[in-house]
Order: structure tokens, then C-alpha cells, then sequence
């Protein structure tokens, strides 16, 4: 079933087009009774005929109804009109990771946010015995506010749903799917962990770990090809950060971090300061030597690096005790590490606030 502007179905107004696939349609709506625009997913007529993808739609509804976390877009309703069934979501306002990423690698800080998040959001799932299998950029959407919401449980399986997955079929996004994905091997949580370190990686290098020109070269080098470290491609990228992205994508399953929560307790120590000694290396990955860091001061002094840390702390939390230092150790002036630290900042009314604080020297 397609619509038209204008037209109602329910009590629901189409306002237009939000996105189109292969299999289904999402437009954005207006609740004729609430007044609250969201947004609403159909199957797409030839997907109709598909006794399997009208399963595979239900099944996502009712994925999503058991979910209700923060960081996952959530459902509102669900209903059928004539033969067909539609989806009402929040309307989710903002960009996808992917369109972020097209202007290349993140601010740290905002990296550590959204990878943070989207963990939490993962542990709430996989609690559930939910495994997403489609973890990549498009299928996150930032709002402007910088927070994460995982949408798109399109091919997710709850526990003891094997339905969806069909022997010697690959599923899933290839930039972005583990090797248990590419072999078509039994996969669980630990698949999305896989696919959200390739995500992290993007985020932190503006690069993909592998990049190949045909799929089964890219799938090859999910199964046979260890990443270059992050550290490498990214010079600001701590090395125990690195390491911890690096783990999240061994082959092996039981090499990974067995759970998100494993994932995200590596992720924060590895940005608040954890001893490089105590975090994980990863398996037939060699760790690299990069020059340490210069032992001198800061040339800003220690009062304005702590008004710094202050402000910035107020917008990002306990990672401004990372980034301070880190930033102010390539600047020269306070100023200079005012702009710095404001660009690491993805919310306007955020660097506004930060900018208050912490005034021109």
C-alpha cells in the first residue's frame, strides 16, 4: 500500500515521505487527534505478495513493542488498514550517523557518546533476547541535542525465533556484518557488538576498517583481515581506545566482548582513565608502539585548564577530564583552546553554554 499527501488513513495524515527501501516505506504522519506528528512504516505493495515479508514485518512489530529504552526509537501503535498492517513510531528529530559521517570522523567526545549510548541501548535488547543484526550509521539517528536513537529492528530475532534466518543466506549490511554474518553461522549478541565496533571505528577514523570494491572481497576481509588500530589513522585516539575497538572486532566470537555491558565497562575506562596495562589485547592484532606523550606542562596554565574542564564538563560529562589536557597539549592559547574544546560540542544551545562559561581570555 502507498499514500498520497493529504490523504488519511485512521487517524493518521500523511505529511509526506520520510525514506523508502526495497521492502517498505516510511512516511511522516500527523495523529489527527493528538496533533503529534510521527511517523509511520508500511510494506511496499510487491512486498505484500510476500507471505514471508509480511511475517518478518509483524515480527518486527512486535520486536519493538517489547522494547522501551531511551536510545531505541520506540512504537507507538500498530493497526491494519484494509490488508495491509502499519507501524506508527516516534518521530525521531535530527540526522543519521551516516549523514554525520559523510563529513568524516567525529569529535572524540561525541564518539564516546553515541558509541555509549547505543551500548545501553544494545544491553536493554539483548536482556530481552533481542539480537538487532543491522547495527551501521543508517540505522542510527542523532538528534540535535547529540543523542543517539537505534531504529530499524527490521531483521532482528527475539530468543527462540529462528524464522527469519534461512541456512546459506547472509544477512545483514555488509560494511558492517560480523563473519559469523558472512558464513551464515548461528549469531547472537555478540554479532552486534561486532557490528557496532566497525561503527565505533567509522566514528573515531572517518574510515571503515575494511574498504574493498566488491562484496566478496569485504567479506573476505571480515573473515580473514585484521584492522589497522585506529591509533594509526587517528593520532588523538588514545591507544587503550583503540584497543578496546579492536577487541569488539576479533573473528572469533568468544574473543569479543561476551556482552554490551562488558563492551561499554572497557569503552568508559578506556576514555576515564583506566591503566593501558589493565585493558584487553586484542588477539593476533599487534599493539602499537606510539611515542608517548611529551611529559612537559600545557603552555595554558592549570586555573584556566580547570575553568575549561569545568564548563565543558557541564555539556559532556566526566569525559571533559579527558579532553581538556589532550586538546590543550596541541594549542597554544587559551582562546585557541576555547574554539578547540567548542567544536568537540554537537549541540548549538550546548556550545553556547560552554562558550558562557568559559569567556575569551
Amino acid at each position: 500500500m502507498t499514500f498520497d499527501v493529504g490523504e488519511t488513513i485512521g487517524d493518521y495524515q500523511i505529511l509526506g515521505m520520510l525514506g523508502r527501501g526495497g521492502m517498505a516505506a516510511v512516511y511522516k504522519v500527523r495523529n489527527t487527534l493528538t496533533d503529534r506528528e510521527e511517523a509511520m512504516k508500511v510494506v511496499l505493495p510487491a512486498a505484500e505478495a510476500s507471505p514471508e515479508m509480511v511475517d518478518r514485518f509483524l515480527r518486527e512489530i512486535r520486536i519493538q513493542a517489547k522494547l522501551e529504552h531511551p536510545y531505541i526509537a520506540q512504537i507507538r501503535t500498530a493497526f491494519r488498514s484494509g490488508e495491509s498492517v502499519l507501524m506508527i513510531m516516534e518521530m525521531v528529530q535530527g540526522v543519521t550517523l551516516e549523514a554525520k559521517l559523510s563529513e568524516g570522523a567525529l569529535p572524540l567526545g561525541e564518539a564516546f557518546r553515541i558509541t555509549d549510548d547505543i551500548l545501553s541501548a544494545l544491553s536493554h535488547a539483548h536482556s530481552r533476547g533481542i539480537v538487532h543484526r543491522d547495527i551501521k550509521p543508517s540505522n542510527i539517528m542523532v538528534t540535535p541535542r547529540g543523542a543517539p536513537k537505534l531504529t530499524d529492528f527490521g531483521i532482528a530475532t527475539a530468543a527462540g525465533d529462528a524464522r527469519i534466518t534461512r541456512s546459506g543466506v547472509a544477512i545483514g549490511s555488509r560494511a558492517y556484518m560480523s563473519p559469523e554474518q558472512v558464513s551464515s553461522h548461528s549469531r547472537d549478541e555478540r554479532s552486534d557488538i561486532y557490528s557496532l565496533g566497525v561503527t565505533a571505528y567509522e566514528m573515531l577514523t572517518g574510515k571503515r576498517p575494511f574498504r574493498r570494491h566488491s562484496d566478496y572481497s569485504l567479506m573476505d576481509a571480515h573473515l580473514k583481515e585484521v584492522p589497522v588500530s585506529p591509533s594509526l589513522i587517528a593520532r588523538l585516539v588514545p591507544q587503550g581506545v583503540s584497543m578496546v575497538v579492536l577487541k569488539a572486532l576479533e573473528k572469533a566470537p568468544e574473543d569479543r566482548y561476551q556482552t554490551a555491558a562488558d563492551f561499554q565497562k572497557a569503552w568508559r575506562g578506556a576514555f576515564f582513565g583506566a591503566d593501558d596495562s589493565t585493558l584487553p589485547s586484542p588477539h593476533g592484532a599487534v599493539r602499537e608502539n606510539l611515542p608517548s606523550e611529551s611529559p612537559k606542562l600545557a603552555p595554558i596554565d592549570a586555573q584556566t585548564l580547570e575553568v575549561a574542564r569545568k564548563a565543558l564538563a557541564t555539556v559532556l560529562g566526566p569525559i571533559a577530564g579527558i579532553i581538556v589536557p589532550r586538546t590543550a597539549k596541541r594549542v597554544k592559547t587559551a582562546d585557541q583552546l576555547r574554539n578547540a574544546l567548542a567544536a568537540e560540542i554537537p549541540d548549538e544551545k550546548e556550545r553556547k553554554a560552554f562558550l558562557a562559561a568559559f569567556p575569551r581570555q
